[in-house]
């Protein structure tokens, strides 16, 4: 393959949500326009790609400024990105990668190591070294890249994760909530707020320092019981809008009995009933809020959200928010 010797001299400060699109420019154009998107969006990067391959070039890239850290999606047409000696001159930038693998392969190599992202994948390296990011040349891209600034890790973290390039996502614990919270990341930043956006975000950080401070294999038994929890707790979020949710369905999605659930949660000092309650009121208190919602009634979201009887939502929803829905529904709009 050809190699292209572009590179972009500086890194723009993208305000939130950015989005570049070939589609919006003419055929020949499409790559350029990509990698001027690239540059801005991420650091200094040298995007590689031949000749021909630049003839059909499709790609978009959103790009989210979210407190320090920087969320891009990328879907493009397979190509490769190189950052060099050249590169690393012209930014100052010190941060650590979290990619997710959305579509297709990639082979990061840094360091004289390498790993494969796989679609599902999650793997980390240092925004700060020289790396190539090599792409399985016949199946589609798409990532979800999330730009962490190094001292927002402690020292600890950081030097676990400077090793060289690893895939997360392998961690026997907590390696298939980061895979989920990745692939999250990806439709809430098309469809959610910078506040939901944001939070995922972290929630990815926060996975990603666990595993660096754990042990790979995940034996600890507190380690392994709070990712039970998590697990749990994810679930319920997941269906709590069903009224036919119950604990039996939750226990077998997690391929556990009733009475080994409860334990689990008993010893967090927890109950199903009022996780699936807590997370129905958190639902309705959103809804309450969305002016898409804003024809429905008070009893239609209160469904919507899985209860069945409107007395009951609303007696625990004033407990909970210490005011009734209605009243909850009139806060001023710029809480929406």
């Amino acid at each position: 393959m050809a190699q292209s010797q572009e590179t972009c001299a500086e890194t723009q400060v993208a305000p939130s949500c950015r989005v570049w699109n070939t589609d919006s420019v003419r055929q020949p154009e499409a790559f350029d326009f990509y990698r001027e998107g690239i540059c801005a969006a991420f650091m200094p990067l040298r995007p590689e790609l031949d000749r021909d391959g630049r003839k059909s070039f499709m790609a978009e890239l959103r790009s989210h400024q979210l407190n320090g850290m920087v969320l891009n999606i990328v879907s493009a047409s397979t190509h490769q990105v190189h950052r060099g000696r050249r590169e690393i001159a012209t930014s100052d930038a010190d941060c650590f990668y979290i990619n997710t693998q959305l579509k297709g392969e990639c082979h990061i190599e840094q360091r004289g190591q390498s790993v494969t992202l796989g679609m599902g994948d999650v793997g980390i390296f240092d925004g700060a070294e020289i790396f190539d990011l090599r792409h399985h040349h016949s199946k589609p891209l798409k990532v979800a890249s999330l730009m962490v600034p190094k001292p927002m890790l402690t020292d600890t973290v950081s030097k676990r994760l400077s090793a060289g390039p690893a895939i997360l996502s392998r961690h026997a614990v907590f390696g298939q909530l980061l895979s989920e919270a990745g692939r999250t990341l990806d439709v809430s930043s098309g469809t959610s707020g910078d506040y939901v956006v944001t939070r995922l975000s972290q929630i990815v950080l926060s996975l990603a320092s666990m595993i660096a401070q754990s042990d790979p294999d995940g034996s600890d038994p507190a380690t392994r019981r709070l990712a039970q929890v998590q697990r749990i707790r994810q679930i319920i979020r997941h269906h709590c809008t069903r009224q036919d949710f119950d604990l039996l369905e939750c226990a077998a999605r997690m391929g556990l009995s009733v009475g080994y659930l409860r334990q689990i949660l008993a010893r967090n000092g927890e109950r199903f009933g009022a996780l699936l309650l807590e997370e129905r009121l958190a639902a309705a208190a959103r809804w309450l809020l969305e002016p898409e919602k804003s024809h429905l009634s008070v009893s239609s979201i209160a469904y919507e959200a899985g209860f069945k009887d409107t007395s009951h939502f609303g007696r625990t929803f004033r407990r909970k928010y210490a005011q009734s829905p209605g009243e909850w529904r009139q806060k001023p709009a710029v809480l929406n």
